[in-house]
């Protein structure tokens, strides 16, 4: 039997590797065995893999919510939006959690022209330009030409830093994204030493591995979580899950205004997920 894939091409569905899915997850034998029965029983020919993680998704949330967040992991990003501003703030956070200085939309000064930055992310003694790709849509990937106008903006940038730091420092383009890169893209990326993030690359620190290394869940995630609760949590600059752990039912009404029946759903999943 033939599925969709998200970027619209067709292929064998492979019950061994939708099970495999939900072993990653960390979902235990039983319960996978018995949701792929279950899922499995639903699929039809051209059915696309999307309307198979939803599915996935609507049996998980009734056997365990917690579960259920981790595997809708790649939506709840693509959830981020509108137009990328969340993701870039995302991004912020994520860096910030792994011990790097940053700065998000910033005004940089090229030799040529002025540039917008998503993220600056700074060590010691490396400067990262980040460009924070996001894609709304599965299937989609980041191709060559990101990398390329990544890398063209960091010479711009670089040679008038260099003229301006009291302290020379390494300058580094940095792209980050919620979806696949092109082989393309990697191979000039290791070509010119940009820095690529994205979803399965590189091997042991893509997005989804920072995130789940250090249970980075975004709050989007969580099946509770409403357009309206999105947007109130974004205001307060509240991306991760696990920031919810913290707070009391009465405070979502409080301060975001969030109902509370939907309050109670969003601080059990939360602790469930991030504990």
């Amino acid at each position: 039997m033939k599925i969709t894939k998200a970027s619209g091409q067709q292929e064998t569905y492979s019950k061994e590797k939708f099970c495999n899915s939900l072993k990653h997850t960390g979902v235990p034998g039983a319960l996978v065995q018995r949701i792929c029965t279950t899922v499995e029983k639903e699929i039809t020919p051209g059915m696309t893999t999307e309307e198979i993680s939803q599915r996935t998704e609507k049996y998980l949330a009734k056997e365990n919510p917690a579960l259920a967040a981790k595997y809708s992991l790649k939506r709840g990003i693509m959830e981020l939006g509108p137009a990328g501003f969340l993701f870039e703030q995302y991004v912020a956070a994520i860096l910030k959690e792994y011990g790097y200085s940053v700065k998000t939309n910033q005004m940089m000064k090229g030799e040529c022209v002025s540039h917008e930055i998503d993220v600056l992310a700074f060590t010691k003694d490396t400067h990262y330009i980040v460009e924070a790709k996001y894609h709304n849509r599965r299937g989609i990937k980041s191709d060559v030409k990101t990398a390329m106008y990544s890398f063209a903006r960091l010479l711009d940038i670089e040679k008038h830093q260099k003229k301006k730091e009291r302290k020379p420092a390494k300058h580094l383009a940095w792209l980050i994204t919620n979806t696949k890169f092109t082989t393309s893209a990697i191979t000039y990326g290791k070509c010119k030493d940009i820095k690529l993030t994205g979803w399965k690359h590189p091997k042991k620190e893509s997005l989804e591995n920072l995130i789940e290394a250090k249970s980075l869940y975004p709050v989007t995630v969580l099946p509770a979580i409403n357009r309206f609760a999105k947007e109130q949590l974004a205001k307060q600059n509240i991306y991760f899950a696990k920031d919810l752990v913290h707070f009391k039912v009465q405070d979502f009404k409080k301060l975001f205004g969030i109902h509370q029946n939907i309050a109670e759903k969003i601080t059990q999943q939360a602790k469930a997920l991030c504990g």
